[in-house]
């Protein structure tokens, strides 16, 4: 009871505090960039915070009631760099962590959500939009540095979920390989941003489609194991992904039935840091077990 309480109380101050902050924020006759900084920072901390939570409803409550705040700080400020990279991985987190797994629908419409922040978060010299051709993009891309790599990742992770969701679009597919494009840049930068999320991304974008619409799930795999490798085993959600999307695509039950074993038989108490997303992973890793009877082809 009393760690709940400490956590409860943790995030009751953060949620307080910030909206009474944000409050006075839009009172001021001053509002300037500077103050909407402080505001990202404010944001960023009390998300850090989060990671270390292990109730995933009281996480996604707090995250929850972010989304909207950054949005209303964007609208005194929609040009600010800070705000809209926090608004595009928020919302693409948001929607893999909380949505994706009960309604689909509603998750892409926060990546595209996301996305469009995204966008903005670009720097406004090598800014470009969804219409871009790959010719352009392919000159674009290298004039890009380390230092841009949160941008160029949160977009293309929003746009490539959202692409993942709809593979049965023909007019979606068509920016899969922008979205391949970006990715593949972030991989040359900093292949270690975000948990190494770019070879999760690599894992699922080549084990997820079968090779007659261009899959490659031997590629996917050694993505998958990458991160791992990257992750020292800890990131639960590479074992997740693994079993959905490569031990589906090439039928192998036994793999998936493994891989899944071992997220939820893993104490995420030895990882306190990624606690929330581990705990994130089990739940992932339950609903996978619940549904794997539609993960099995009938065997002739």
């Amino acid at each position: 009871m009393g760690q709940n309480s400490n956590y409860v109380s943790r995030f009751t101050f953060y949620i307080l505090h910030f909206t009474f902050f944000s409050l006075l924020l839009l009172n001021s006759c001053s509002l300037n960039r500077f103050v909407m900084n402080s505001a990202s920072n404010f944001i960023e901390s009390g998300i850090s915070a989060v990671y270390e939570e292990e109730d995933l409803k009281l996480a996604e409550q707090f995250l929850a009631s972010n989304l909207k705040t950054i949005e209303i700080l964007l609208s005194r400020d929609p040009d600010n760099p800070r705000l809209n990279l926090l608004a595009a991985q928020s919302f693409g987190a948001f929607a893999m962590a909380f949505i994706e797994d009960n309604d689909p629908e509603r998750a892409s419409r926060f990546y595209l959500r996301g996305l469009k922040y995204s966008f903005r978060a670009l720097p406004e010299k090598k800014r470009f939009n969804e219409r871009i051709i790959p010719s352009d993009l392919e000159k674009l891309l290298p004039l890009y540095t380390q230092k841009d790599v949160p941008a160029l990742f949160w977009l293309g992770y929003n746009w490539g979920s959202y692409i993942l969701h709809h593979l049965s679009d023909p007019k979606t597919l068509v920016n899969l390989s922008k979205v391949e494009m970006i990715m593949r840049r972030v991989l040359e930068l900093d292949e270690k941003y975000n948990f190494a999320g770019v070879h999760l991304f690599y894992g699922s974008y080549y084990a997820a489609r079968p090779p007659i619409l261009g899959g490659n799930p031997e590629l996917g795999r050694k993505h998958f194991l990458k991160n791992m490798e990257l992750n020292d085993n800890k990131f639960l959600l590479a074992k997740v992904f693994y079993a959905r999307y490569y031990a589906f695509q090439i039928q192998d039950k036994e793999l998936f039935d493994q891989l899944l074993k071992e997220v939820l038989e893993t104490d995420i108490e030895k990882y306190p840091e990624i606690r929330l997303m581990n705990e994130i992973a089990k739940r992932k890793a339950l609903k996978l077990k619940k549904d794997e009877d539609l993960y099995w082809f009938p065997e002739d």
